[in-house]
């Protein structure tokens, strides 16, 4: 059995450490786990294995979580409906950043049906300009049935449009 925890609040030292504490106390196991900070903002999400009374044990004990200031939502995942077979790909974007970007990308893979798995995005300075420069990264699950010479067109006539730098590989 699986929850689904996520949590986020105010970012200390030591809020890993007091959430990995309370999953193993209950006897629970974290399967896998994303983390990160946010203009001093902490937010995780966890996918934890255990016993139906382990799970239940720590549902009840979520308000530990909460009094290190952590805002907590557990869920039971959903089933995921079997689809047709997937072939899992990464994109790639760099360019300097403006607004739209991410909606450009994503709004062509959904409209292609393409599942995104995992996605990062980071705002940095280019190191020698001090230009406002844009990465996107995303791991996708395309669907056989997709035509990808024309989802590679379609990435780079935005890429063309926008400016931006797009690479689509497989994992």
């Amino acid at each position: 059995m699986k929850l689904v925890i996520s949590t986020i609040g105010p970012d200390r030292v030591g809020l890993v450490e007091a959430i990995s504490k309370v999953i193993n106390d209950c006897n629970c196991n974290i399967e896998d786990s994303k983390m990160a900070v946010f203009c001093g903002e902490f937010a995780a999400i966890f996918l934890v294995a255990g016993s139906e009374q382990a799970l239940a044990t720590l549902e009840r004990r979520s308000d530990e979580l909460r009094q290190h200031g952590l805002t907590v939502f557990i869920r039971k995942p959903s089933d995921r409906p079997r689809g047709e077979p997937t072939i899992p790909y990464r994109i790639t974007a760099s360019s300097l950043d403006h607004p739209g970007i991410v909606y450009r990308i994503t709004r062509t893979l959904a409209e292609a049906g393409i599942n995104i798995e995992a996605m990062e995005t980071k705002h940095y300075y280019a190191p020698t300009s001090g230009a406002p420069m844009f990465r996107f990264e995303a791991d996708i699950s395309v669907p056989t049935h997709v035509n990808l010479p024309r989802l590679r067109a379609h990435l780079q006539q935005i890429g063309e449009e926008e400016n931006i730098d797009i690479e689509l590989s497989s994992n």
